[in-house]
């Protein structure tokens, strides 16, 4: 290379330094060329079965919380049986986490981490919208409940009680009689 100022070109000497010991011939450098290859195929083949093991586990989790619904069960217990894959699933991916010496962990197997992720982020997913659905259904039943009483008080010709003040009468009366008594002891 020459630059505007040099009349002769640089030539540089370099040689190739290997830090191994052996030298690898041509069959173990095909060898090593079809392990990482497999390695690959591998580590693709490891994702998608984090992923097929959260859509499993998701399955499991809507099939228990949709039977306990049909069983009738309401309430938190459901929403409960949604959360427990979550909190498993949670705890198992804080497992390739290692704490050492400090606050900030060392990740023990970034493949198997994001594997933990992907699936407790399905299964948070899948237990929110179940927790949703409980708590639209829990809406639609209170408020299918007050119109079937309704319709029962209007077929059976029940009429609504009249709106009057007894609840503020009773309390005047209640005042007005301890304030009645603590007058008259006092006199006494």
């Amino acid at each position: 290379m020459l630059t505007k100022n040099q009349k002769t070109p640089i030539y540089f000497d370099a040689e190739i330094v290997d830090d191994s010991p052996t030298s690898v011939t041509g069959d173990e450098y095909d060898s090593e060329q079809v392990q990482q290859a497999i390695t690959e195929i591998d580590s693709s083949i490891t994702i998608f079965r984090g992923i097929a093991q959260g859509a499993v586990l998701a399955g499991f989790q809507l099939t228990s919380t949709q039977s306990l619904y049909l069983a009738g069960s309401v309430g938190l217990f459901p929403a409960v049986i949604a959360g427990l894959p979550v909190g498993a699933s949670f705890a198992a991916t804080l497992c390739y986490l290692r704490f050492e010496n400090g606050l900030i962990p060392k990740i023990t197997n970034r493949q198997k981490l994001a594997i933990g992720v992907t699936r407790t982020a399905m299964l948070a997913a899948s237990s929110w919208k179940l927790t949703g659905d409980a708590q639209q259904m829990d809406f639609v039943a209170r408020g299918s409940f007050q119109v079937f009483t309704q319709q029962v008080r209007e077929f059976e010709g029940i009429q609504q009680p009249s709106q009057n003040h007894f609840g503020f009468l009773l309390g005047f009366s209640v005042c007005a009689a301890i304030t009645l008594y603590l007058f008259l002891r006092k006199k006494r």
